[in-house]
């Protein structure tokens, strides 16, 4: 799940496969939006568990009247975009793996958010990534069987 702020800021959220359920969305979501926020979505069922429970401003827009609106009418192009920049970065690397989504989606956070500074960001990325206390081998890397000669 994805989601961002009214200065452009954005989350996205690991809620496993399929369509989130209301358990998932909140688990996902609970601990990463601020009390008071105002929840604007497109009247999936499971969003609405997050302004029940948070007590938020929920404002639902009907996904087929806004889809025939023009882009910059649409109430929820940011989120629409952030979305579709999401799937061309996933699409785009051959390497990508389901099973490491919440590490591709930390790396689309650190591209989309924070300073300008292309710098900074990769000391950002480098620095986590040489946090991460596993060595892999050449043959772990690239699925390589080992042969009958090792």
């Amino acid at each position: 799940m994805r989601g961002c702020d009214r200065e452009g800021r954005s989350v996205f959220v690991s809620c496993g496969r399929g369509k989130p359920s209301r358990a998932r969305v909140w688990e996902a979501y609970e601990s990463h939006i601020a009390e008071g926020s105002t929840l604007s979505h497109d009247k999936e069922k499971s969003h609405s568990v997050l302004a029940e429970r948070l007590s938020w401003e929920s404002v639902e827009y009907d996904a087929r009247e806004i889809s025939r609106m023009p882009d910059k009418e649409n109430p929820l192009r940011e989120v629409n975009r952030l979305c579709f920049l999401l799937e061309t970065f996933l699409n785009s690397h051959s390497r990508f793996d389901r099973d490491d989504l919440p590490g591709w989606l930390e790396l689309f956070h650190v591209m989309m958010n924070g300073s300008e500074d292309k710098m900074g960001k990769a000391a950002r990325v480098l620095d986590r990534a040489m946090r991460v206390p596993k060595t892999l081998s050449d043959r772990e890397f690239f699925g390589i069987k080992p042969s009958s000669k090792d």
